[in-house]
């Protein structure tokens, strides 16, 4: 009897061994305007890289450059705790069983694409297109990353344009019983799937047949359909013009009988328009206060508002990017704007995009992604900066559940995504956001102290580094952030009555001066064109009493946490799963054998 219950044990161990290890971080759940990890009832911030599978060829792109468990530790390097997955329609509902083979030589993709794909990835050539997403969604999992898979079109191809077939139901490729049908296989696919923690319903609505009608019906009825199919993934929800308008919602919420899984998602780029407000060239011929002020205001009324109220729901910034290449003004202006909303919300959110370049793209083969994280060889990050100007985005600074006062915040200089500390001399400066220097402000007009201290922000006039002093009864202590944007903390100059000095960071240095406001002036002179943003600082309300150090890795379920540590040892942790994952299924069945045997 015994004999048999050593069995019995051996071979339960055995598959213990054998079955890959998962946490129950999973699933997600909703708590007003945060996404919760349903087993710690703690915030899980998603920090997502758009990865494009939508087009043609209907595959993930970089297979060609890469193999697969190489490119997801590039992600993982980067600090991504998630990728937004996109995918079209009919490759569930027409292509399914459709050979990756097969399909690239009917597209006559050029033969370096199949070349390096079968150097790099040579097994996936012989899946089906469904198993190649699988094999990527199983990596993810491997590597601790979750998936937000993103119904990008119907028709696999390049989005968006008014008229591109794909926009709004019932146009061309857009059948809304095929729709339904496909996001109920996609649901049922990945039902029980730990890794695919959320599915929209479709991104980017646009063209003449909008409508709200129809947006309240099919989007009703598609987010039941994934619900159905499988309940424990959040269903995300894209609002019209492109994902920038929900207003209407104001009128009329949307309500859906799908427990806390309901997210919004929202786009927006340098060139989008945010209601009436067309931005494609006022990021360099307007002031950039004033561009600023009315591009997030809009962005609120239009979109921000859907975090509070009595149907507060969860946002995901799904989308938003730039010319990582660094030459074009208008999306630096633009970008270092976002910023301040994106981190002044503490949103969730995904970069647009993490690849480097595309198999084909509009008939055009192996083209390049100048808004690619990764260049066009995917072994270097396209903008050099990123992990700097990124750092305080990917933080958790907002935690429902902490007990720590919400009245402290981080001084942020978004310009360079830096955080502003106090130096050996006394004097301010910026630098990493693993500063532990945490400020309080008493309103505009009076100090900005630091914590736990009796000091605060001194200004010593124009040119001179501002300091941390005892004298916080002077008017050089007493700060006012003035200018449209709100982005200029200001004190008066004691040596000229009624002009403002404004907080500046040095050009050569990273020491922090005083010097005259630039184009702080609330009127319609557009004559004041200077760039400002040198002189932008914000206010970054903080609740999370965990140092940026150690909190990146424990902001995120447990399953996740290897994706936020330092990056240089990323891949090499990748390398050491890997040989204990082999040396346990050796194990496991060197055991299995062993019990046969006894």
């Amino acid at each position: 009897m015994m004999g048999k219950i050593s069995n019995v044990v051996l071979v339960l161990v055995y598959y213990s061994i054998l079955t890959p290890s998962r946490s129950n971080g999973y699933p997600l759940s909703t708590q007003n305007r945060w996404i919760i990890d349903e087993s710690t009832k703690q915030r899980s911030k998603l920090v997502c890289g758009n990865w494009a599978g939508h087009l043609e060829p209907m595959l993930p792109e970089g297979l060609n450059k890469k193999p697969l468990k190489d490119l997801v530790s590039q992600l993982v390097n980067q600090r991504f705790n998630c990728v937004r997955l996109t995918y079209a329609i009919y490759m569930w509902t027409r292509y399914e069983n459709n050979v990756v083979e097969d399909t690239l030589r009917d597209l006559r993709i050029h033969k370096e694409v199949v070349k390096g794909i079968s150097k790099s990835n040579p097994s996936l050539l012989k899946m089906t297109h469904i198993q190649v997403f699988d094999s990527l969604v199983k990596e993810l999992g491997d590597q601790n990353v979750m998936v937000l898979l993103d119904n990008h079109v119907s028709k696999a191809k390049w989005c968006c344009n008014d008229d591109d077939g794909n926009g709004f139901f019932y146009d061309k490729y857009f059948d809304p019983l095929e729709w339904m049908q496909g996001l109920s296989l996609v649901g049922k696919h990945y039902a029980g799937n730990s890794v695919v923690v959320a599915m929209s319903l479709r991104n980017e609505l646009h063209g003449p047949r909008q409508n709200k009608g129809d947006w309240y019906h099919y989007m009703s009825e598609g987010a039941k359909t994934i619900h159905k199919a499988n309940p424990q993934v959040l269903v995300v929800v894209s609002g019209l013009n492109y994902d920038t308008e929900f207003q209407f919602l104001k009128r009329k919420p949307l309500k859906l009988n799908i427990g806390k899984k309901l997210v919004y998602e929202t786009h927006l780029y340098s060139w989008s328009g945010v209601g009436i407000l067309n931005l494609k060239e006022t990021w360099t011929m307007q002031p950039l206060n004033k561009i600023c002020a009315n591009s997030l205001e809009a962005l609120d009324n239009q979109v921000g508002f859907l975090r509070s109220g009595s149907d507060a729901a969860p946002l995901i910034f799904s989308e938003f990017g730039f010319d990582e290449s660094g030459s074009n003004e208008e999306d630096n202006n633009f970008l270092t704007c976002l910023q301040t909303y994106l981190v002044g919300n503490d949103l969730d959110w995904g970069l647009w995009a993490f690849q480097g370049s595309y198999y084909l793209r509009d008939d055009k083969a192996q083209v390049d992604e100048n808004f690619g994280l990764m260049d066009s060889s995917w072994t270097h990050l396209r903008y050099p900066n990123f992990n700097e100007k990124f750092q305080l985005l990917i933080r958790k600074n907002q935690d429902p559940t902490s007990k720590v006062s919400n009245n402290e915040s981080i001084l942020y200089y978004p310009l360079s995504g830096q955080c502003v500390k106090v130096n050996g001399r006394n004097e301010l400066e910026v630098s990493s956001c693993e500063t532990k220097d945490r400020w309080i402000h008493d309103g505009d007009g009076g100090n900005i102290n630091l914590v736990k201290t009796n000091k605060c922000l001194t200004s010593n006039g124009e040119g001179f580094p501002v300091t941390l002093s005892n004298d916080c009864k002077s008017k050089n202590s007493s700060w006012i952030f003035v200018s449209p944007s709100k982005l200029h903390l200001a004190t008066t100059n004691i040596q000229s009555d009624g002009e403002y000095l404004c907080l500046q960071k040095d050009s050569n240095s990273p020491t922090i001066l005083t010097s005259k406001c630039i184009c702080i002036e609330d009127d319609d002179d557009s004559t004041c064109l200077n760039n400002p943003q040198s002189q932008w600082f914000q206010l970054v309300p903080t609740n999370n009493n965990v140092q940026p150090s150690t909190q990146a890795m424990f902001s995120q379920p447990k399953m996740r946490d290897r994706n936020i540590k330092i990056s240089s040892y990323a891949s090499k942790l990748c390398k050491s799963q890997s040989l204990v994952r082999k040396f346990s299924q050796t194990v496991g069945l060197i055991v299995f054998f062993f019990t046969l045997l006894f």
